[in-house]
């Protein structure tokens, strides 16, 4: 495993741990209602799509950088559907917190996908400082 693997999976694990402290507190203490049972699987999901997917990136990355971008852009769009696909099942099993569910999904979503493309650009410079410069 080589080193920007493991910087981002210590990074993501680090996320993951704030944003699971930040839930714990939201659902205890604002919304103890309003908790869901597969919220735990969305804070297991997310990470680990993303060291799947920064690994394949990386690894494209060093074959070239136009291999790079169709990487990048078929994991985007393999993401989605995954995401998409998890969720459909989810909300047609979750009777009650259908709004909770879905407003989490949308703040975890965009708080990853933030994330993973800060942290995959800067491992993309350090892999190719030279093309970055222009």
């Amino acid at each position: 495993m080589n080193k920007l693997l493991r910087n981002f999976i210590f990074k993501i694990i680090l996320l993951t741990t704030i944003i699971a402290v930040i839930s714990a507190s939201i659902f205890y203490f604002l919304i103890p209602n309003e908790y869901y049972d597969s919220f735990p699987f969305l804070l297991l999901m997310f990470p680990v799509v993303s060291v799947i997917t920064h690994n394949l990136l990386l690894k494209s990355a060093t074959k070239s950088l136009s291999k790079f971008n169709i990487a990048f852009m078929l994991s985007f769009i393999i993401k989605l559907f995954v995401y998409l696909a998890v969720s459909a099942t989810i909300i047609s099993l979750e009777t009650e917190h259908k709004a909770v569910f879905v407003i989490s999904l949308l703040v975890i979503y965009i708080t990853y996908t933030v994330f993973d493309v800060k942290i995959v650009l800067d491992d993309i410079k350090k892999l190719n400082p030279k093309d970055s410069d222009s």
